[in-house]
Order: structure tokens, then sequence, then C-alpha cells
């Protein structure tokens, strides 16, 4: 079950944003500003952390607000996936990160890989895509990401670390590392496992 009150603060800013997006009268502007402000009283209360800090979270977004896109690449070599040491929690995660625009998801999870631990796939094969609120990933975002999931083949390079990655090694599935929960959960990886394995569709959850 998600926590409501952090929906609300959810939808309270989606409306700020949109309202500030289309609206040209000064005084509703003000008032869209009122409404952001009291969704990051909220969510400061909720998660413990500084107003300002939950105001910069929110501080680039404008527009109309849509939901963030989380890419993440599953590739099995000899019955491992190659998985990656974020500095952040010093834990582990499949490569990835945010879409980037002007960009296809395939070409992103791709780069992504390469960035994250030197080697080189092809291939990207969408097996899932999943809403983060609904699952339990930690800690809970105050915005909407949905998370699309990739098998990739493996083609070349070797394991390059990087500021953002300190380790990159292929894990069996039944003994993987302290993962970085956040960016990844272990039902993900064995769900990866399963597709590599079986000609499934595409899971939309």
């Amino acid at each position: 079950m998600t926590n409501p009150w952090i929906e609300w603060v959810k939808q309270l800013q989606a409306l700020s944003q949109a309202g500030k997006a289309y609206s040209k009268d000064p005084y509703d502007l003000e008032r869209f500003d009122s409404i952001a402000d009291i969704s990051h009283q909220m969510f400061s209360l909720l998660s413990g952390a500084p107003v300002e800090q939950v105001q910069n979270l929110f501080m680039p977004e404008t527009g109309y607000p849509t939901p963030k896109i989380d890419l993440r690449a599953g590739v099995i070599q000899d019955n491992k996936i190659l998985l990656v040491r974020e500095r952040e929690d010093n834990c582990w995660t499949l490569p990835g990160g945010w879409a980037d625009v002007s960009e296809t998801p395939s070409q992103g999870v791709m780069r992504e890989v390469l960035e994250e631990s030197g080697y080189v796939v092809e291939q990207p094969r969408l097996v899932a895509i999943r809403d983060r609120a609904v699952h339990p990933y930690e800690p809970v975002f105050p915005f909407h990401i949905y998370k699309l999931f990739f098998i990739c083949q493996l083609v070349s390079g070797k394991p390059a670390i990087n500021t953002e990655i300190s380790e990159i090694g292929f894990f069996e599935a039944d003994q993987l590392p302290p993962l970085s929960r956040s960016r990844v959960l272990p039902e993900d990886i064995q769900m990866i496992f399963t597709h590599a394995r079986e000609s499934l569709p595409v899971t939309v959850d």
C-alpha cells in the first residue's frame, strides 16, 4: 500500500506546477506558489528533511508535470548479472539512470551501461515497466517515476570505475550483494533472470 499522504503531496505539487505552466493571472500564480509551499511543508514533515532540501528537489521542474523515466539494464553473462556499486550509498544496482532528452530509451540504456560499467551492450529488449510508487523502493520520492527494465547483450569492453561507481561485477541470482533499494529490488533482478530464460510479455505494473 502506498502512503496516501505522500500521494496527496505529489498531487498538490503537480497541481501547482501545471497551474503555473498555464496561468497568466498574477493572483492565480501566487495561489499556485502557495499550494507548492504547502506540499513542500507536508513532505518535510513526512520525511524529516528540511523544507529547503525538499524545495530543491522541485526547483528544476517547470511546465506540465509528467513522470520521470529511470532506465535499468539487465546484462547476463554465464548465468551471472552485471551490477555496479554506487559511491552514493555504497550499495549495488543494475547499471542505469535517468533518460535523456533527444535520446531513445534503447540508446539511453546502452549509454548508461557504458558510462557506469565500461561495457558495450546492444540489442536492448524491454521486459518491464514499473511504477516506482507502488513497489517497496526506499526512500519514497516526492515525484513520480516510471522504471524501464531492459535485457541487453554484452558485446565488448572491460570494467571501468568512475566518479559515481566504485566497483563492478557479475553475480549469481542467489548470491546478490547488498542492493541500493532506491534503484533496484531483489525481485527486479529475479524478474530479469526469468525473462532471460523464458519468452514472456512485457510486465507493466
